[in-house]
């Protein structure tokens, strides 16, 4: 004689909880029968049914699905689904993976400022790839940004990057553009994006992170740097090249703008 179970003895012996069966009972997944004492009895069929289901609703299956395929079901339709679903997982790791390199991306950006705000240094300039034209207005270059960000997923990583030179405390020769480390590049498989833009590098510059007023240096902030540069006795080329890294900001209102730095020596 087939044993018969409560209601409390399925969910112990299946792991789940008396309101998941009387879920599945509701949506017609499952049958007990209710006997005169008004208790739910499940048959063992009606175990090994409520098995699939529990299978099948930790491969993240829809009580939908499930309905469909109990109602209109066969072999090739179990088939084609499963193709569906492992489709839809592949969709998710890829964007998980995606926003897995955009957070080591923002971590990266996080250890420079913790690292070097306030602090001068010899460097290299990372080898960063420029991915639009110079142009002299700071918003044009941000109008550049947001239509990159949309064009292409990960460009919303790109440093709208501003470069000019300084003679005798004056600023020259001004454009900005927008860029993106071979880092981020890497990270975000960018390869083929990147693969005829023209890129900078510098073997040896004079490095920080600054807190600024606003997202572009200060002439203070780039005189400073300088003068750090001479007491060192390290000529610089007057060349600058800034990005804004991250910003502070209270009550809706900016209180100061991470940027890096670099100011390349003369070899």
């Amino acid at each position: 004689m087939m044993r018969e179970y409560t209601i409390g003895e399925a969910a112990q012996l299946l792991k789940v909880s008396r309101d998941a069966l009387r879920f599945y009972e509701r949506k017609g997944l499952v049958a007990p029968v209710k006997k005169d004492n008004g208790y739910r009895y499940y048959s063992e069929d009606q175990i090994s049914i409520l098995t699939d289901i529990i299978f099948l609703r930790k491969i993240q299956c829809g009580i939908q699905d499930i309905q469909t395929m109990y109602e209109n079901g066969n072999p090739e339709q179990w088939h084609d689904f499963l193709a569906l679903r492992i489709q839809e997982e592949e969709d998710r790791i890829r964007m998980h993976q995606q926003l897995l390199s955009q957070l080591a991306i923002s971590r990266k950006n996080s250890e420079k400022m913790i690292r070097s705000c306030g602090k001068y240094s010899l460097t290299a300039m990372p080898k960063t790839y420029r991915l639009s034209q110079p142009v002299t207005n700071y918003s044009h270059a941000r109008n550049q940004w947001f239509l990159a960000a949309e064009e292409e997923k990960g460009l919303e990583h790109c440093y709208i990057h501003e470069q000019f030179q300084v003679e005798e405390g004056s600023f020259s020769q001004y454009s900005c553009y927008l860029v993106l480390e071979e880092f981020a590049i890497k990270k975000l498989k960018l390869e083929r994006f990147v693969r005829d833009c023209p890129s900078i590098q510098y073997d040896a510059c004079v490095h920080t992170v600054c807190a600024c007023p606003s997202p572009s240096p200060d002439k203070e902030t780039v005189m400073r740097m300088m003068k750090w540069a001479g007491d060192q006795g390290i000529s610089l080329t007057g060349e600058v090249h800034a990005h804004y890294l991250w910003n502070y900001q209270k009550e809706g209102k900016l209180v100061k703008s991470y940027i890096e730095m670099f100011m390349p020596v003369v070899v």
